[in-house]
């Protein structure tokens, strides 16, 4: 996974774009239901790309 992919949560949730990585993990960003910007650093073995 790469800087502008969208990616999920395996365990579900919103559509997210990934800022950036690193060998861990990724730096995302998404919209919440108040449209909101949110970020977040998730593991990459907890997100799968939205298809």
């Amino acid at each position: 996974m790469q800087a502008g992919a969208t990616v999920r949560l395996k365990s579900g949730g919103p559509l997210m774009t990934i800022e950036w990585t690193d060998e861990g993990g990724a730096h995302c960003q998404w919209f919440d239901e108040r449209n909101e910007l949110k970020t977040g650093y998730f593991p990459l073995t907890s997100l799968k790309p939205d298809n």
